[in-house]
């Protein structure tokens, strides 16, 4: 031991577990006989130096500081502890720093001069004062904690905010070890911390810290910044802030991403590494173990969405337009499929290069399924209001057949009875003539009804003659009965389209007629049928317009009159485009394929 001490400049002892010396170095052999201390004192070895201390201390407070500083050493309270100290010889003023640390048996007690820089400074202290005086007043006026502790761990100073966090007058704190400042509690979370920015490295981190009253708790940020000389760190800056305000807002965050199911992130592009919330580790199923870069993200997706997503995701790169796509997922933990909406949005350098994309996910699987729900009732019910269409128009078509051949033929045998009767020379008479007669006229009045019914539940037009030809008779008959609305239209001749187009149109006009006279209030009507070339084919183009007073288009349907219209167009693969509004008038569009 000797022999690695020697070297060393400062006046260097070693201690074992109990405090006796067993090894001191020549500087401190050269020392004592330099200053007149005893043999015993100059060869150290044997002598029990914290015994010598602790009479020290009994009227002497530095050396009852000493003492307890080598106790806590001996003791594994400390793995630093130093003190200065003067000691003046007859001629000067010296001082010296001892420090002690713990060896692998004992301690290693050391004192080094620093006479020198003590004289540097005293020479400084006016002008250091007036700096220092000012540099004091701006930090208590801070209200974070403001603070520097050497590298054995001692205050040098402590602003006012001291005062507020831990209820300690800051004029007491300057030489006490951090622990007796912050609690032995929170001394042992920080002592990583501490640590490393002893060994140069600077330190980040949050930490809940009890009122003084113990009523509440504020949310501290904590930086730890090394104070480097000489490339060696002589101690630390620490800086803490209350950050309970932000702690508030970001826990109402996280509540509202909770609720919401929405998870936010942000993703570096030139690592591929993401960072996001809890909420969105929760949403995707990960822990903090998970790859959190754009391969973990691409397990993630669903096969066949994977593509799907990878391209959107290069479009934006390219264009910088906004992410924005629904995907679903695999769990990673449970294996369940979820469906995600991503948003992001591409951020760039002041040179147009892309660097990240900061946005959110949320968790929209149980609107996915409420939907897929509603889409399931809504064809169910556009396929019941198509079967309704086709069984009333079968209906339609039987109980035409059946006025047509059972009701027509007994009109007409009972007219044809009627006029036998009045022939009959045989049972002539007035009052037998005048029965006939109006047997006869009853019945032909019952045939003119029955007929109207018949055209109206299936004209035979529609089987015998073209779509326009059907429409120009229907137009026809409706005008003789409002001849109150001027009618004017362009019918195409010669279109050709088979049965369930030709009566999905004429319907549609049937319906559209009833609506004007009914509704609309309107003086003039403008009919157009004929074909529109199109990409995909020729179509067959109807136009209704009116100058009525309009409807709402944006109300839901209450009858079946336009419902069966859309459900009659949508079932043929076309379109209907309605377009008016209140007080205004309307215009009816429907496009079919022709075939």
């Amino acid at each position: 031991m000797t022999t690695l001490i020697d070297p060393l400049r400062d006046a260097i002892a070693v201690l074992d577990e109990h405090g006796v010396i067993v090894s001191v170095n020549r500087v401190w052999r050269d020392f004592a006989e330099s200053n007149g201390g005893s043999t015993v004192l100059a060869s150290g070895v044997g002598l029990d130096y914290l015994a010598v201390v602790r009479r020290a201390a009994g009227s002497d407070v530095l050396a009852a500081a000493a003492l307890q500083g080598l106790e806590e050493v001996l003791n594994g309270q400390q793995s630093m502890f130093t003190l200065e100290y003067p000691c003046h010889s007859s001629d000067r003023e010296r001082w010296f720093e001892l420090y002690a640390t713990p060896s692998a048996r004992g301690v290693i007690v050391g004192h080094r001069d620093i006479s020198t820089s003590k004289q540097a400074l005293a020479q400084s202290a006016p002008q250091r004062g007036h700096h220092r005086d000012n540099l004091s007043a701006v930090l208590n006026s801070m209200s974070s904690m403001i603070g520097y502790w050497d590298r054995h761990l001692r205050n040098r100073f402590a602003n006012h905010a001291y005062r507020d966090w831990f209820g300690i007058d800051p004029a007491t704190i300057p030489g006490k070890h951090i622990r007796e400042v912050i609690g032995e509690e929170r001394y042992r979370l920080n002592l990583p911390y501490i640590e490393a920015a002893l060994r140069g490295s600077a330190q980040q981190f949050e930490r809940a810290i009890p009122s003084p009253d113990g009523r509440s708790v504020r949310h501290a940020l904590a930086r730890y910044i090394p104070d480097m000389v000489n490339g060696e760190v002589d101690g630390f800056f620490v800086e803490v802030t209350d950050v309970t305000s932000i702690k508030a807002s970001e826990l109402a965050l996280q509540r509202a991403q909770e609720v919401g199911r929405l998870g936010s992130y942000t993703t570096d592009l030139s690592s591929g590494v993401w960072v996001g919330s809890p909420m969105l580790d929760a949403i995707f199923g990960i822990g903090p173990e998970y790859e959190h870069n754009a391969a973990g993200w691409e397990r993630l997706l669903h096969a066949d969405d994977r593509q799907t997503c990878l391209d959107h995701l290069w479009h934006v790169l390219a264009t910088g337009a906004a992410f924005d796509i629904e995907y679903r997922i695999v769990r990673p933990a449970d294996g369940s499929l979820r469906w995600m909406h991503g948003l992001g949005q591409l951020e760039r350098t002041r040179m147009g290069a892309p660097v990240r994309i900061v946005g959110t996910v949320q968790d929209i699987t149980e609107r996915k399924l409420a939907e897929q729900a509603t889409q399931v009732l809504l064809d169910q019910n556009t396929r019941l209001v198509r079967q309704l269409i086709d069984t009333q128009e079968r209906e339609r078509v039987a109980l035409a057949r059946e006025l047509h051949d059972e009701l027509a033929q007994h009109l007409t045998a009972i007219r044809a009875f009627a006029g036998a009767i009045q022939r009959d020379k045989a049972t002539a008479s007035e009052q037998a003539g005048a029965a006939a007669r109006a047997i006869e006229d009853s019945a032909h009045d019952i045939y003119e009804v029955s007929h109207r019914l018949m055209e109206g539940l299936h004209p035979n037009i529609l089987d015998a003659g073209s779509i326009s030809e059907a429409v120009g008779s229907l137009l026809a008959g409706w005008g003789q009965q409002h001849p109150e609305i001027e009618w004017r239209a362009s019918l195409a001749a010669g279109l050709v389209c088979d049965g369930p187009r030709r009566l999905a149109i004429y319907r549609i006009v049937q319906e559209c007629l009833s609506n004007v006279v009914r509704h609309a209030q309107a003086e003039h009507l403008r009919i157009v049928l004929g074909t529109r070339r199109s990409p995909d084919g020729d179509r067959l183009r109807l136009v209704i317009r009116d100058d009525g007073v309009g409807m709402d288009v944006d109300a839901p349907y209450t009858g079946f009159g336009l419902l069966g219209m859309r459900e009659r167009v949508l079932g043929l693969g076309g379109s209907l485009q309605i377009t008016s509004g209140r007080g205004a008038r309307t215009r009816v569009r429907v496009l079919l394929p022709c075939a």
